[in-house]
């Protein structure tokens, strides 16, 4: 009856190696040069029917006389329902009744002079009407061997055909390093993993003497983070809960809520206080996929559910209330959060393939991992639960979107995500080269989007003319026509000379000059806010200054690359450009403005002939630009003007379309106006500011983003935000278009109406979000 039941070949391995695999947990080897071993022998395509057999051998310590007689016993475990692999004491049995119908076991201890053989031949033993079986001994040659071995012959039919397979024994290595890739680990840290306790065991198994290879997480590293409304949220989010220890019962694994002599379900007095812990790690593949993705949850180092996706789905199980949250953006159904979660308390079934998620375990655990909440902070809002943020939520929220470049982590080429690309970069990475093991080529294409998107390639050099220059010269403004006046040699009529085919050469281009140069620069650039206006100098008086972040490669007077350069205007003007392309922004994470306003220092310091610090003359021209503060009241002041510049833009349209705007309105929205007209205006009409649009003056952040999603025909295109949107034919492109510019709002909306204590990095952050807002605004004149 045994060998009936529904095991996969993989499945009946797995449980023989459960065994030797609990042997090495509990009764380790302390020589380390001793690894714990297992092999697998299949047999090959070419093995006759006849000899035919499976074998799996381990390293352990062996059994003596009185173990291998229990372990042999159908139902029978010395191990307790917990801390192991072998759960039900029936794997041994069946695992070799699935497989064949006869099974050897050897085993021996180190000093024992015989193996232990026993043969469980179960045709006979049913002939026989007995369960007992001839024991033996054999001599081994070496005292020192130790180990049990199990081998099983006469295969069933259809179990031989399966393993005999030309593939079987590749496929077969494959799962079980996925199922037992957490033990198979080297004991080093994984890479990307910042906890070395989730490094692994470094347990080593073969199949057919090829070394199964421990299928190793693809994620970005902990150091990676993306940001999300003023905070980074990393990559590779590390889960460590410790939960009150309970009373188990050994004999049928019930918990108990309190103490107790007697089991509740089994009656056994088998009872033991337990520790119980939730531990692991949620992280962001490197690569998109349909299939590949989800939550490995383990007990005990070995995985009962690989790639679960329950947990992306959320469930009322009051109302009956679900959908599935994750993944829901395009590309359609592909996702990249992973993880894996230790339960070792959790109860499972008996054949491994899940845990009862019934039990309050496993609902804890769930609760742990995604909250009870909705993922999805308006879904969760809508339905009154307070916002989500638990480990899983985190991921959600910061890398739910699939668009390339570093807001994502998604590579990209400039316009459009890599995700094949990132697919084949994984599978070098499952071939273990060695310059894909880490994220580095990842992550570099995604600088390299960045780049090409935020400004244009540098052009070619152009052909280079008779006088050797190329084109850095005219295109720098650095050449000069000095060689023009020296004597040229006298002309040789020849095959390619101009002169013999009648043709004149081409007139050289002229000169950029020094103001086509810096108009170049402003034409592709912006205006750094915060950056423009008057500061006084010491030495030197009142000096008005303007900073122009631009998209153009900056040259110095010698030709070489440099960030940024400073040019004196006319009267008191002086004008700053840096190259936000630059790799020292781009790829190293510095502030443009930090290194306008070091470069402007140092050309005060040079025309002053100031013998000041640069530090000290840095700063102090820093503390006159108050725009560049980031306390908490300076960046709300900030804010406040630029909502009121939105507003100011936004008045035309409300007039025009005052009903429908309204009625978009969300209610809360709706509130605030009123609420905020009331206190600023208390003798204004507001049934009739509804009706003529001046309600559009009191509106809050987050309402403007709403209307920015019910009517982005009316606010963007240059209406209100330079963002366009009606040019573009593809819906889900679109809808990106839209969802930034939202975005932006919320999270200074959310800014707004927090009034608690923030830190340096969010106040930073939120800096950065009233600059991208700043930029998407469309000119007012």
């Amino acid at each position: 009856m045994l060998g009936d039941l529904p095991y996969k070949p993989w499945q009946c391995l797995a449980e023989l190696i459960d065994n030797a695999f609990d042997d090495f947990l509990t009764d380790p080897d302390p020589e380390p040069q001793n690894r714990p071993t297992v092999r697998v022998t299949l047999p090959k395509a070419s093995t006759s029917d006849e000899h035919a057999e499976v074998c799996v051998s381990d390293t352990g310590r062996g059994m003596t006389l009185e173990r291998l007689q229990n372990a042999l016993r159908a139902g029978y475990s010395s191990n307790t329902r917990y801390g192991h692999l072998g759960l039900f004491g029936m794997g041994f049995n069946i695992a070799t009744a699935r497989l064949g119908h006869i099974t050897e076991v050897r085993t021996t201890r180190a000093g024992d002079t015989d193996w232990l053989v026993a043969e469980i031949n179960f045709q006979e033993m049913r002939s026989r009407d007995s369960f007992r079986v001839p024991l033996r001994r054999e001599k081994k040659d070496d005292p020192l061997t130790h180990g049990t071995e199990i081998v099983v012959r006469r295969l069933k039919p259809e179990i031989r055909e399966s393993i005999k397979r030309p593939n079987t024994a590749s496929s077969v290595r494959e799962k079980l390093g996925s199922v037992y890739s957490y033990l198979l680990r080297s004991e080093d840290p994984v890479p990307a993993l910042p906890d070395s306790d989730l490094a692994g065991r470094g347990f080593q198994l073969y199949v057919n003497e090829r070394r199964v290879k421990p299928r190793l997480p693809c994620v970005w590293s902990a150091e990676r983070s993306v940001d999300y409304r003023g905070s980074k949220i990393s990559a590779i989010q590390t889960i460590a809960r410790e939960l009150p220890p309970a009373v188990a019962c050994m004999a049928c694994g019930h918990w108990h809520k309190i103490e107790t002599d007697q089991c509740v379900e089994c009656g056994s007095s088998e009872l033991e206080l337990r520790p119980r812990q939730v531990r692991g790690w949620l992280g962001i593949q490197r690569y998109l996929d349909a299939t590949d993705y989800g939550i490995d949850f383990l007990r005990n180092g070995r995985k009962i559910l690989m790639g679960d996706k329950s947990l992306f789905t959320w469930e009322n199980l009051d109302t009956g209330e679900s959908f599935m949250e994750y993944p829901i953006e395009l590309p359609a159904n592909q996702g990249r959060i992973v993880g894996e979660i230790h339960l070792d308390h959790a109860p499972v079934f008996y054949q491994k393939n899940d845990f009862d998620r019934s039990s309050r375990d496993w609902n804890d655990a769930v609760i742990m991992i995604r909250g009870e909440a909705p993922l999805q902070p308006e879904k969760a809002r809508k339905r009154l639960y307070p916002e989500n943020n638990t480990a899983l939520a985190l991921l959600f929220k910061g890398f739910r979107r699939n668009d390339p470049g570093l807001k994502c982590l998604i590579p990209g080429d400039g316009s459009k995500p890599l995700h094949q690309r990132a697919r084949d970069w994984a599978d070098k990475f499952r071939k273990d080269l060695p310059e894909y093991l880490d994220d580095s080529v990842w992550y570099q294409a995604v600088l390299e989007h960045e780049a090409i998107k935020n400004g244009p390639p540098i052009p070619p050099p152009a052909p280079k003319g008779p006088d050797g220059k190329g084109d850095l010269g005219r295109r720098t403004g650095l050449d000069d026509d000095s060689d023009d006046d020296k004597p040229k040699p006298p002309s040789v009529d020849g095959p390619g000379d101009d002169s013999s085919s009648g043709t004149k050469p081409e007139p050289k281009p002229k000169a950029e000059t020094e103001e086509e140069r810096y108009k170049r620069y402003r034409d592709s650039a912006r205006i750094l806010s915060g950056l423009r206006g008057d500061i006084t100098v010491p030495n030197l008086g009142k000096r008005s200054i303007t900073v122009f972040e631009t998209r153009e490669p900056l040259s110095a007077a010698d030709g070489r690359a440099v960030p940024c350069l400073v040019r004196s205007g006319q009267g008191n003007a002086i004008e700053v450009y840096v190259n936000g392309n630059h790799e020292i922004f781009s790829e190293y994470g510095r502030e443009p403005r930090d290194y306008a306003v070091i470069e402007l220092a140092e050309h005060l310091r040079t025309v002053s002939s100031s013998k000041e610090k640069i530090t000290v003359l840095s700063a102090e021209i820093t503390r006159q630009f108050s725009d560049q503060r980031i306390t908490d009241s300076a960046l709300r002041e900030r804010a406040d003007s630029l909502l009121d510049r939105i507003r100011g833009l936004l008045a035309p349209l409300a007039g025009q379309h005052a009903d429908d705007l309204w009625a978009r309105l969300p209610q809360q929205g709706k509130l605030f106006a009123e609420r905020e007209a009331a206190r600023t205006e208390p003798k204004l009409d507001w049934r009739a500011a509804t009706e003529t649009g001046e309600f559009a003056a009191y509106l809050d952040a987050s309402s403007i983003g709403a209307l920015v999603k019910a009517r982005p025909d009316l606010l963007l295109d240059g209406q209100v935000f330079a963002t366009t949107w009606s040019n573009w034919s593809d819906e889900a492109t679109k809808a990106r278009q839209v969802g930034r510019v939202a975005r932006l709002l919320d999270t200074i909306g959310e800014f707004l109406t927090n009034n608690g204590a923030k830190g340096r990095l969010e106040l930073a952050s939120t800096r950065l979000t009233l600059d991208m807002l700043d930029d998407e605004l469309a000119q007012s004149e």
